[in-house]
C-alpha cells in the first residue's frame, strides 16, 4: 500500500514492528533522483496506522 502511494518506481520499503508506533515503514532502496523518500513513507504510514496493524 505504501509503495501503491509513493509512486515512485524502484523503491523498496520494509515495514517492521516498532514498540511505540505499532510499525513503522523503512525505505531500503530508492532511485537517486527521488528525494525525501523515507519522509513520505512516514507520512502514508501515518495515516494507514489509523486504520491498520500489523498482523503476526
Amino acid at each position: 500500500m505504501i509503495l501503491q502511494r509513493l509512486v515512485i518506481g524502484g523503491v523498496f520499503v520494509s515495514v517492521r514492528r516498532d514498540p511505540i508506533l505499532g510499525w513503522r515503514p523503512t525505505v531500503v532502496t530508492a532511485p537517486k533522483h527521488s528525494r525525501n523518500v523515507q519522509e513520505l513513507a512516514d507520512k502514508i504510514a501515518a495515516e494507514l496506522r489509523k486504520k491498520f496493524t500489523l498482523k503476526d
